[in-house]
């Protein structure tokens, strides 16, 4: 089992951090193994898949009916 996580950071806090980038702190943690993420770098573990929800900021907010609202309102995100 595994799980994903992304925390926003609009701010680019973390410009050395091979977890951080395109907005977003990226995360994969293994069952079993939940103190330390299982990726070591977003652009080889993260964007292969998130590659199609460029557009909508690297999230599939198709899954999310309250992100779809957010965007489709024009409020900032």
């Amino acid at each position: 089992m595994l799980w994903f996580s992304m925390i926003k950071d609009s701010q680019g806090r973390f410009p050395d951090n091979a977890k951080w980038g395109e907005g977003w702190g990226w995360a994969l943690f293994n069952a079993g193994a939940t103190d330390e993420s299982g990726s070591s770098d977003f652009r080889a573990s993260c964007l292969g898949c998130h590659g199609p929800a460029k557009s909508t900021d690297w999230v599939y907010i198709e899954s999310y009916p309250e992100l779809q609202a957010v965007r489709q309102s024009g409020a900032p995100e």
